[in-house]
Formats: C-alpha cells, structure tokens, sequence
C-alpha cells in the first residue's frame, strides 16, 4: 500500500449498514492510519482481534499488514513476551475475510497469507509452550492454508 490509498470508510468496514461488530470494528480503527492500528493493536491484540474478523473486506485488505508483522515480528521478542499472542484466533479472523463478499476484495492478498501460515506453522514454539496450545495454532493455520489452497482466484 503507498501513501495515496485512501483510509477504509465507514461503508468499507461495514458495507451492509447495521452491523454490529462490523461498526465495532469502526470505531475501534476507523480513521486510524496503519502505523496507528498496529501500535492499538498491539497493545490489546486480545481486545482487537476480532476486529479484523468482522470489518469489510476493503477495510481487512487495508490493515492485513497488521497481522502479517504482528505475527512475523514474534521473533523479535524476548520468550517471555511471545506465548500465543491471540495465534489461534487470527486465522479464524482471516479465514472469514476470504469467504463469501469480502472475498473479492481480499483475493490479491491469498499468496502472502498462505506464506504467512507456514511461517506460523513452521515456528510454533514462538507461539506458545504446551504441546495441547501449539497443536491448537497448527490446526488453526493448516485449516486457514487448506481452505486458500482450494479457493478458486
């Protein structure tokens, strides 16, 4: 994304009118830049990560870099810091974007998502200790990677 493409509108986060979590969403990162949303985010990733489940494609198209660096930045961290950071959560949120509507609007982003299952699946110990939770995020990703393996786009 370069510094020409406009922020999400409230219709790109809630293209329907009415939702609830949709508006949720909104309100929580509506006229917010993608700097502004990673540093919220990060901060309460247990409060927001369903935002991303929930807004508008055009919306989750926009702010999917968030997740991507999130999660691709957990090396970064001391091992004390990196236990689950919502990594079983997050491809639920990302599986619903690439299904139905929102579908034509995340298709673009379906190469940099698979690559970012195998990153998690190929560093789960990142993700967390106990051997019931890392396999929990694996099936979580490996459902994720199975289902953008056989959408058609």
């Amino acid at each position: 994304m370069d510094d020409a493409t406009p922020l999400p509108t409230e219709q790109d986060f809630d293209p329907y009118g009415g939702d609830l979590d949709a508006q949720c969403a909104w309100k929580n990162f509506g006229g917010l830049i993608p700097e502004e949303v990673t540093v919220k985010f990060r901060q309460h990733p247990e409060i927001y990560q369903e935002d991303f489940m929930f807004m508008g494609g055009k919306a989750f198209a926009y702010y999917y870099p968030v997740i991507d660096s999130y999660l691709r930045e957990t090396p970064l961290l001391p091992p004390e810091d990196r236990d689950d950071r919502e990594t079983w959560i997050l491809p639920q949120c990302i599986k619903n974007q690439f299904r139905g509507w929102n579908y034509p609007h995340v298709r673009h982003l379906k190469r940099n998502v698979v690559e970012l299952c195998r990153f998690v699946r190929n560093n789960l110990t990142l993700f967390g200790s106990e051997p019931t939770e890392l396999d929990k995020i694996d099936e979580q990703w490996l459902a994720l990677q199975e289902h953008l393996e056989t959408t058609d786009g």
